[in-house]
């Protein structure tokens, strides 16, 4: 069998919808209707757990059916979605003011993609990328190293396991550090202040940070507005930028569950 050249592969960029919600979501709701039915085909009446039953199926449908269609909007390979939220957070790099030059911390790297982006965008950066590359995820270190051969950018990219609670860097080792809905998922830091906190301590002083996350979630962040003033002393500017509703992505996607509540925090240390 003719062995593929590395111009005919392809990369692969995991979704952030895992394939395993629309398909628990679909197991859940076959599971559920069948509740009803045999609740029913018993009594041979309408009771109180046959509607309950009925109820959940169908909200277990709908949004089984809605994490499907989003998953297919958000896909390298279908809507696009999510090159188009990473190529987001790079531009608020050059927005910013950096020259794209220097070492880039990838925080959260996932399958690579938006260090593979930073490293294609800039061509005289060195780009570290780390994850914790934790189960229940479609990501891989190996993926991430087959990911940036495939797209030629293999030299100036390192990745590696971390823990973005603990970050294996010394004080100010970056010229800037990105990441991309990655703070809310560190179970290790409750204290998501903590955690942007030790984010900036590996950029140099003067260096740039955009960091994107669900930052309108009160759960995780409380009053958004007075966490980015919190960060004011540790910086020499930051910004919060609003990204819901933008207009690359459906209206369908505007939702607390994939981009309804999407924000950056940015600035210079």
């Amino acid at each position: 069998m003719k062995q593929l050249s590395q111009t005919q592969l392809k990369p692969e960029y995991s979704n952030w919808v895992s394939k395993w919600i629309p398909i628990t979501g679909g197991i859940a709701t076959v599971l559920l209707a069948a509740g009803s039915v045999t609740v029913f085909s018993l009594t041979k009446q309408t009771t109180w757990l046959g509607l309950v039953l009925i109820v959940l199926a169908v909200i277990a449908c709908v949004v089984t059916l809605y994490m499907f269609i989003a998953r297919g909007i958000l896909s390298y390979h279908g809507g696009g979605v999510q090159g188009k939220v990473l190529d987001g957070v790079l531009s608020q790099l050059e927005a910013l003011g950096w020259d794209g030059k220097g070492k880039l911390l990838d925080i959260g790297c996932g399958s690579g993609a938006m260090s593979i982006k930073a490293a294609k965008k800039f061509p005289d950066v060195v780009v570290t990328g780390m994850d914790y590359w934790g189960a229940g995820w479609d990501y891989s270190k190996t993926l991430c190293e087959s990911n940036a051969k495939i797209e030629g950018v293999a030299e100036r990219i390192t990745f590696q396991k971390g823990d973005a609670a603990k970050l294996d860097f010394s004080d100010g080792t970056f010229d800037a550090a990105i990441s991309n809905f990655v703070f809310h998922e560190v179970m290790s830091q409750p204290d998501k202040f903590a955690l942007v906190r030790e984010a900036l301590r590996v950029v140099k002083p003067g260096g740039y940070f955009v960091f994107e996350d669900i930052f309108f979630a009160k759960s995780h962040y409380g009053d958004i507005h007075k966490f980015v003033k919190a960060l004011e002393p540790y910086t020499a500017e930051v910004h919060f930028l609003d990204m819901r509703r933008p207009d690359y992505a459906p209206v369908l996607l505007n939702t607390p569950l994939i981009l309804g509540q999407m924000g950056i925090i940015c600035g210079r240390k």
